[in-house]
């Protein structure tokens, strides 16, 4: 029997699908088979009565959902490859004849959406050229110096930056609260750690010195004490201060940098790490400038199916990263002062512009036929990869083969943003 497809606005595709009258007939007798070795009759082992008494326990319903759930995967997937059509969603599946002899099945398949392009070459968006003053290289080494010091006891009052080991035990109208105490607390003075101002109020004191710091609980905090007024008894056991490490060989030597052996050679390799990484900012908030100005200038209609799709990974993902956070998704709220309204509302916006991002790379991947990657593309990708981390082409083969089609999608994007990047200013 042939089937009828139909082309849908709003990218929809119906295909309507009869099923030949003897692989529906097969697909009813299987069913019906397995379901009648779960019936009991007294008298008989289970699946072993006559066919006509279990026949009358056997549902008729049941048979079919059974039959039909067996036989529309398949169907299903003849359909996709015989008609190449590429499902952006599940579809939507309707029974639309049935009986004893007789099986129809309609499905709307979600596809790609028809993109027209705008322009996308020869925009000017406006390139930045970055480099790397005096100034930003001896505060990059500064920093190198101060993370690999080390913390030392303070003779004096404590200043922004030193770390104080501290008691401490905080109330609420005299009353203490629920993780509100804490002994021999180490805190960096303006690393923002604590709510606003508690920091500040323990700048200036010595070791043995005893501070009562008052703050007000902001109103995004937990409802318990969002708001209200909080006393801190705070008693400072110690001040330290970081001492930087010295630059000298033996410094350069600890770094474990593959070909730096020299104070020189360290200052030119972070001026370089410093380099890149403003140029891969520079480069990252251009691409974003001119997807924007190629998305404004197409034309597309994206159907609700593909944006809830997108949204509900979305929103798993962030739910997944509160529950490693060790926070619920209504403390996250409550800390941020956000609704789950509207957050949500934020996660389906993110959502569809990565859709629609998406669908006009993609249609431009296709325009400049950059879509396709042959065996000898993926073999130069896989080598690039054994090479930049120094694993063996096996390895790297092996490790990506579960998400290849992932590996692929991102060469693909990879080319496009290249593309566009080289032929846009």
């Amino acid at each position: 029997m042939s089937r009828t497809v139909n082309k849908l606005p709003n990218a929809h595709v119906e295909v309507i699908c009869p099923v030949d009258e003897k692989t529906w007939k097969d697909a009813q007798e299987a069913a019906f088979k397995k379901l009648a070795a779960k019936v009991e009759i007294p008298g008989f082992r289970k699946g072993k009565a006559p066919e006509n008494l279990v026949r009358g326990k056997v549902n008729p319903g049941q048979v079919f959902d059974e039959a039909i759930n067996a036989v529309l995967p398949k169907l299903y997937k003849a359909i996709l490859e015989e008609e190449k059509i590429e499902p952006y969603a599940q579809p939507k599946v309707d029974v639309t004849k049935l009986s004893e002899t007789e099986l129809e099945v309609k499905f709307t398949i979600t596809v790609s959406p028809e993109v027209k392009l705008g322009k996308y070459k020869g925009l000017e968006i406006g390139k930045t050229e970055v480099s790397v003053t005096d100034e930003e290289l001896e505060a990059d080494m500064k920093r190198l110096l101060d993370n690999s010091g080390t913390l030392v006891v303070k003779e004096g009052k404590s200043e922004k930056g030193d770390t104080v080991v501290f008691d401490f035990k905080g109330t609420v109208n005299g009353e203490e609260f629920e993780g509100g105490s804490a002994e021999n607390y180490e805190l960096v003075l303006g690393s923002n750690a604590f709510i606003p101002g508690f920091e500040d109020q323990l700048v200036g004191y010595e070791a043995g010195a005893h501070v009562d710091v008052k703050v007000k609980f902001p109103e995004q905090y937990t409802e318990e004490l969002k708001g209200k007024d909080a006393v801190f008894a705070c008693d400072i056991h110690e001040v330290k201060s970081r001492k930087p490490a010295t630059l000298d060989e033996e410094f350069v030597k600890d770094q474990g940098i593959k070909g730096v052996e020299t104070i020189d050679q360290l200052k030119e390799h972070q001026k370089n790490a410093l380099l890149e990484s403003k140029k891969a900012n520079a480069r990252s908030e251009y691409f974003n400038k001119l997807i924007d100005a190629i998305v404004k200038d197409s034309k597309l209609e994206i159907p609700e199916e593909i944006i809830d799709s997108q949204f509900q990974s979305r929103k798993e993902e962030f739910e997944g990263r509160m529950a490693q956070s060790g926070i619920t998704k209504e403390q996250y709220l409550q800390i941020i002062g956000q609704s789950e309204e509207d957050l949500n509302k934020q996660l389906r916006a993110n959502a569809t512009r990565e859709v629609t991002n998406y669908l006009v790379l993609e249609e431009i991947g296709r325009a400049e036929k950059l879509n396709t990657l042959t065996d000898e593309d993926l073999e130069f990708e896989f080598s690039k990869l054994a090479e930049q981390y120094g694993m063996k082409l096996e390895d790297v083969k092996k490790a990506l083969t579960p998400n290849l089609g992932q590996f692929k999608n991102q060469v693909v994007m990879g080319r496009i943003e290249n593309f566009l990047i080289e032929n846009n200013k």
